[in-house]
């Protein structure tokens, strides 16, 4: 079965193992794009394509467990046993269960370690299509961005990850992931317009962010795994996107919506031709 996400073409098979529950999840993300790109294979298998005796690679509560072998990402869990191969744009599940979580998170893991590699980025951070245009809220946690999310007028995203799709210019688009907001079709993306860094304050207030402040400020919101391979390619996607795009830091207080004042902003960013 394929399919997209981030701007990204999957495919997952074969299709007579994927379980009702699996083809309910895959039908939250995105249509198979359709273009020239190989997509990222994930084989389902019936046996792990990895084994170990050690205990807690396999937690029952916790999230899934990672770790690198050479370029290869082994993720663990009670549920399920994966390899994943980022370079190569490929996967390998065995699960052990009967629920969408395996396949979810080997999508969603290989989602964030493959866009560095092809250009592109994702970014912990709730996003919408204001005016036009992709505008992302990122920050610590209880910045705001679920909250901006939820009490938005404007078509959303996701309230928890999204993308600059591997394109130029930036484009940001939907994961097809959220967390604590219903799943949502739809709203593919939009132009990036402006990149938000959340702080709680009294009232609306916007800094622009130099270049190199703005790049430390994205680089703690990219939840990509941790491979010196691929933080060399965030790393030049990063720059490329500050020297681009506009980026603010933006206090602001739950009372006073800053939709307007955000709208005006985006007037006032030059628009790629």
């Amino acid at each position: 079965m394929r399919f997209g996400a981030a701007g990204l073409r999957f495919s997952a098979g074969p299709d007579d193992a994927l379980f009702s529950s699996e083809r309910q999840a895959l039908s939250r993300l995105d249509p198979d794009p359709g273009d020239s790109q190989a997509p990222f294979e994930i084989e389902l298998l019936d046996q792990p394509p990895w084994t170990s005796a050690d205990p807690t690679l396999f937690p029952q509560w916790e999230p899934a467990v990672q770790r690198w072998s050479g370029e290869t990402l082994l993720v663990s869990h009670r549920s399920f046993t994966a390899e994943i191969e980022a370079f190569a744009s490929r996967a390998r599940l065995h699960r052990r269960e009967e629920r969408a979580y395996p396949l979810e998170t080997v999508i969603r893991t290989a989602m964030l370690a493959r866009l560095p590699l092809v250009g592109g980025l994702p970014l912990h951070a709730a996003g919408v299509v204001l005016a036009g245009r992709g505008v992302a809220f990122f920050g610590p946690s209880g910045a705001g961005k679920t909250t901006l999310a939820a009490t938005s007028p404007v078509p959303v995203l996701s309230d928890e990850l999204v993308a600059i799709a591997p394109s130029r210019p930036f484009t940001l688009t939907r994961s097809g992931f959220w967390g604590e907001g219903p799943p949502k079709v739809g709203n593919s993306g939009a132009p990036l317009g402006l990149l938000v860094d959340l702080a709680k304050g009294p009232a609306f207030r916007v800094e622009r962010l130099s270049p190199a402040a703005a790049a430390g400020r994205v680089l703690a919101s990219v939840p990509v795994p941790h491979a010196p391979a691929l933080w060399r390619r965030v790393l030049e996607v990063v720059a490329a996107v500050v020297s681009e795009v506009a980026v603010v830091r933006m206090a602001w207080a739950p009372a006073a919506p800053p939709w307007e004042a955000l709208a005006k902003l985006l007037e006032d960013q030059p628009r790629e031709p």
